[in-house]
Formats: C-alpha cells, sequence, structure tokens
C-alpha cells in the first residue's frame, strides 16, 4: 500500500477521547451538556467519551467552542488508547467494564500498581 494512502488512512481513523468541562454559566451548561450527550457517551455529569475521526474531531471541537466562554470556563479534551485502559471505581465501573469488549491488560507498574497499593487490592464493597 502507498506510504501516503496509508498515513491517510491513519489520520482519518476514529480514536477515542475523553472530553471533561466546568462551565460557569448555567445555560452554556445546559447547551453543552446536551451537545455532548448527542456526540458522546456520559461518563459523569461533565465527563464524555467520544469516538471520532479527524472530521468528526474538528466537528466536536467547534461545537464545544461554540458553546463556552474561553475567559470563564474550562474545558479540557484528551486522547484515549482504548476506553478499557481508563480506571475506573464505583458506581460507574460495573456499567463500563463489558461496555467496550476486551480492553488491554492492565500493567503491573505505574498508575495500576498506585491504585492497587492504595485500596490494597480490594474487589467488591
Amino acid at each position: 500500500m502507498n506510504t501516503t494512502r496509508q498515513k491517510k488512512k491513519r489520520r482519518n481513523a476514529a480514536q477515542w477521547y475523553l472530553l471533561a468541562y466546568d462551565i460557569r454559566h448555567e445555560k452554556r451548561l445546559r447547551r453543552l451538556h446536551y451537545f455532548c450527550k448527542k456526540h458522546g457517551i456520559p461518563l459523569q455529569k461533565s465527563v464524555f467519551l467520544f469516538k471520532a475521526d479527524a472530521a468528526g474531531l474538528e466537528e466536536v471541537v467547534e461545537g464545544v467552542r461554540a458553546r463556552v466562554s474561553d475567559k470563564e470556563d474550562d474545558v479540557r479534551l484528551y486522547p484515549v488508547t482504548h476506553p478499557g485502559s481508563i480506571w475506573a471505581a464505583g458506581r460507574q465501573n460495573d456499567k463500563l467494564r463489558g461496555l467496550y469488549g476486551a480492553a488491554p491488560q492492565p500493567s503491573r507498574s505505574g498508575v495500576g500498581k498506585f491504585f492497587r497499593k492504595l485500596f490494597g487490592g480490594k474487589k467488591g464493597a
């Protein structure tokens, strides 16, 4: 396959993104929340998971920019390798566990090790 074709194909491949926001004004908050519910998967009240290619990501970013104030609000967008790589505990953990199919196995170092040490490796509760 041609290398430029490969690059173009990779660029257009859909990727996962985590969007989190803190909006000061209630009207802007409602508008952004409604927009995010139409385009992403709600994880918490102000945290959404999106899967988008380059064009879809641009659409989401433009939609967010049209609904927020740069001076008052805070919006963050993080790339996520796979939804299963998101560490979760509490009520949402069971909902997220099987939602996206097989997830990469967590490594025995770094963040996973920190959380196992913090919570003592306990399951359930």
